[in-house]
């Protein structure tokens, strides 16, 4: 569903489609950004492992054990070294202790990632020595803001959610003819029902199925 039919739908279901307009194509268009931004910090984000601008960390030869990561990146699900497709640990910083692994100057091809140190960064473990690109496997928020025919980058099956969000964002305006603090409270406890009822099931989905053995006599 484009953003433009999620509009259309808005103001046939609030009874606005008559000229001039309670809420404007801009507002709406911009509820619908934020519904979208929303959805996706309510729940795990939106999945990419593609997207090279994003998911690619770039080990080049002026070395540096700090790298940034994309600000859309909400988690990071695991990574590999591109060259030989070797496995890279996503560690966070508290688990060194146990792992027996210190920022101690050892050298080597990247084994780890290192999170929760500072914001938006990964620390390298050990020292990189050597020229890799580690991809990442990630969570992330969208990446561009919404105009009315970009297609949204949530699933199709989700697009009607976000008109709970919608309708709680158009009944906060505060105005004579708009402002209903009893709806606008209902509709944003309505989305964040669906946005958690919506993360369970995209933890079900990735949840891998284990085969049970029964007993015989």
């Amino acid at each position: 569903m484009l953003p433009s039919e999620l509009l259309d739908l808005f103001r046939t279901e609030m009874a606005d489609t008559a000229q001039p307009y309670l809420w404007s194509d801009d507002f709406i268009v911009g509820a619908i950004d934020d519904a979208q931004k929303q959805f996706a910090r309510l729940t795990d984000g939106i999945p990419d492992s593609t997207t090279t601008a994003v998911v690619d960390l770039v080990i080049a030869p002026t070395y540096t054990d700090v790298l940034a990561l994309h600000p859309s990146i909400i988690k990071i699900r695991s990574a590999y070294r591109v060259g030989e497709g070797a496995p890279v640990e996503v560690l966070n910083v508290e688990d060194m202790a146990q792992r027996g692994m210190r920022f101690d100057g050892r050298t080597g091809r990247v084994q780890a990632l290192i999170t929760g140190m500072d914001p938006d960064t990964v620390r390298l473990w050990p020292f990189p020595n050597w020229d890799d690109t580690v991809r990442l496997s990630v969570f992330r928020m969208p990446l561009t803001t919404i105009t009315d025919d970009e297609p949204l980058e949530i699933p199709p099956q989700h697009h009607l959610g976000l008109m709970k969000w919608l309708k709680h964002r158009a009944y906060s305006v505060h105005d004579a003819e708009q402002y209903d603090k009893t709806k606008a409270a209902d509709f944003e406890e309505q989305f964040y029902s669906y946005c958690a009822r919506a993360k369970t099931e995209q933890a079900r989905a990735r949840h891998k199925p284990r085969s049970v053995a029964y007993g015989g006599i």
